[in-house]
């Protein structure tokens, strides 16, 4: 459709057809008319032909290629309360640390919602182009497992989401943070209402709660963490580029559990443990606190699951649970 003598939109905007996205939808909605201004008043794009084209990946972000006849960049806002946070911030300090990320030229605000402007990558993700037994076999999760520990040599202090634009965390204890995070409370809450996990056959959240706070106690150390790391948000360049993280800081084990979760799909199995070997390598890490995390973030995931009908899913993960309970005695 076209909306002005140099500036074209070349499709819309995807919407979800889950109910429980809608609010993304209008969001979408929103923001193609503020874009376009966006675009006009932009000196980058002053008086050139600039092409807007809506990727169609993921729910909680909406991303655009915009192309001039010199050059193409990613335009990226986040969607979520939950997510709209710097999300340059986090690609610089992974470049910082020779991380490779798409370059990001600014970071602002277009309408009510934070927007990262950054380098377009031409390369097809990890999981796009290595499936299956080739991955194994190339050993693509050991190099992705490497990659996410150089990625937490990013280090700060503190837990939780960025909430401001200061970038600084809300909580500096795991205590606090367990008793402060309402959203994750709210998915605990849903997983009991619903009876997704039981107290005996997967082990108690009561339970992962207090060897979270006993073992961590008051230590503040934490990594800039990706939060949804794995091959899809990975572009297999040479090296590996990282993008599209959904920023947080926290324990490491954090980000890793979350990460198996995405690439296990329900249990460890042989790319989850290629994952951790490129991790952890030879080291020695605990394995009870590890285990916490892990049904931690099975926990706050199986809400979403439940209501866009990841049945399949959600049964993986449980039989897991009951495999591995006794991790958590």
């Amino acid at each position: 459709m076209e909306t002005s003598q140099k500036i074209t939109f070349t499709n819309e905007p995807k919407l979800s057809e889950h109910e429980v996205d809608q609010k993304f939808n209008e969001r979408r909605k929103k923001l193609v008319p503020l874009i376009k201004d966006f675009i006009a008043q932009h000196p980058l794009f002053s008086g050139k032909k600039v092409d807007v084209t809506f990727l169609h990946a993921g729910v909680s972000s909406l991303v655009s290629i915009l192309e001039t006849p010199e050059q193409k960049l990613i335009l990226k806002i986040p969607l979520s309360e939950l997510n709209s946070r710097l999300e340059g911030v986090f690609l610089k300090a992974w470049e910082d640390v020779g991380v490779k990320v798409p370059h990001v030229l600014e970071e602002g605000e277009i309408g009510e919602h934070f927007y990262v402007l950054m380098e377009y990558v031409d390369s097809e993700t990890v999981s796009s182009k290595y499936k299956g037994e080739e991955s194994l076999e190339k050993n693509i999760y050991h190099d992705l497992g490497k990659l996410l520990r150089k990625m937490h040599e990013a280090k700060t202090e503190g837990y939780s989401n960025i909430v401001n634009k200061k970038s600084e965390p809300e909580y500096f204890s795991i205590a606090e943070w367990l008793k402060g995070d309402t959203n994750m409370q709210t998915q605990v809450e849903y997983v009991k209402e619903h009876k997704l996990l039981d107290n005996e056959k997967h082990g108690s959240i009561e339970n992962v709660f207090n060897i979270l706070i006993s073992t961590i106690g008051d230590s503040k150390e934490s990594v800039y963490c990706h939060n949804d790391f794995g091959g899809g948000n990975v572009f297999a360049t040479e090296p590996f580029t990282v993008f599209d993280p959904w920023p947080c800081f926290h324990h490491p084990f954090m980000d890793i559990t979350r990460s198996l979760i995405l690439i296990s799909k329900g249990g460890v199995g042989k790319a989850g443990e290629q994952f951790l070997e490129g991790y952890f390598g030879d080291e020695k890490y605990d394995k009870k606190l590890f285990h916490a995390f892990l049904v931690l973030n099975i926990t706050v995931k199986l809400p979403y699951m439940h209501k866009t009908k990841g049945t399949e899913k959600i049964e993986g993960l449980q039989k897991y649970l009951e495999q591995t309970k006794d991790l958590l005695v």
